[in-house]
């Protein structure tokens, strides 16, 4: 009798773990914003770990990008948040969702090939820069640039249309945020900026041609760093990743999470400094799903 009733309780005891929910948790590398964990009283940063089951408080526009158990990228925003005057409230398990993939992204800027094309090189949606400044070579047969025939970046801020000549030494065009971003030395926030128009400008015969429309997108390169560092941590724990696969992993995280179109060659000898890959001779290869 008393075998009976330990062996039942024993098999209820496993019955029950065996079928008790497992929660989801997340590796959080990045996060926009300010959100407030309720469930830990602690604010989420990069790297902490988050519970499907966890209580958040989040303001307006902040999100976040987070790694699941089985390495998928996941993103928590206030999409699907209870609003309550100026702040968002919800469980993680109801506005958390798959990453979104930037499907057929493109970056630009090939090993030894000049740009043919700006609207080819920063895109149409939104181009990022890692830093506060780009270099890229132009194909000078498409291009010519000389004093009378350069390139002109335009936007509007505070309903005022604003014109900066890119500087260029023989094929090289620099597009510097202290430079296009400054205005009788008021300092404007790209983020203020809707978006910018390329305009190859010709003085002789005072024409001009839109190369390009885009959203400009600053990286803050310590901060990449730090995101990355966590992704590879996650994503190379034992160490067997090859070069091709790390750059695949950053390449990808890069342009799901900051903006589709990019210079990746500028982006290759980003990571080799910073010690992500050892060589700039590596190539991303999209999935079937992606192509």
């Amino acid at each position: 009798m008393i075998f009976t009733v330990i062996f039942s309780l024993f098999f209820n005891l496993n019955t029950y773990a065996a079928t008790k929910p497992v929660v989801e948790t997340y590796h959080v590398v990045h996060v926009k914003g300010k959100i407030q964990n309720l469930t830990t009283k602690k604010p989420l940063r990069r790297g902490m770990k988050i519970k499907a089951s966890d209580n958040l408080k989040l303001t307006k526009g902040s999100k976040a990008v987070m790694i699941g158990a089985r390495r998928g990228r996941f993103i928590l925003s206030t999409k699907r948040a209870k609003k309550k005057g100026n702040e968002f409230y919800a469980f993680v398990k109801d506005v958390v969702s798959p990453l979104k993939k930037n499907a057929k992204a493109s970056t630009r800027g090939a090993e030894d090939t000049d740009v043919e094309s700006l609207k080819g090189y920063f895109g149409d949606t939104d181009f990022a820069i890692i830093g506060d400044k780009v270099d890229f070579n132009l194909n000078l047969s498409r291009y010519p640039l000389s004093k009378s025939k350069l390139l002109v970046c335009r936007y509007q801020h505070d309903g005022r249309v604003i014109n900066k000549k890119l500087p260029f030494e023989g094929n090289t065009v620099t597009f510097d945020r202290n430079r296009v971003f400054k205005k009788n030395d008021q300092t404007i926030n790209p983020d203020d900026v809707e978006n910018i128009e390329i305009y190859y400008y010709d003085r002789s015969s005072r024409s001009s041609r839109k190369e390009a429309s885009f959203k400009i997108i600053f990286i803050n390169s310590e901060e990449l760093k730090s995101e990355l560092t966590e992704l590879m941590a996650i994503y190379n724990k034992d160490n067997n990743l090859d070069d091709n696969t790390k750059y695949g992993h950053a390449y990808t995280y890069v342009r799901d999470v900051h903006a589709k179109y990019f210079d990746e060659k500028v982006f290759k000898k980003w990571l080799k400094s910073n010690g992500f890959i050892s060589t700039t001779k590596v190539k991303y290869a999209p999935k079937k799903s992606e192509e």
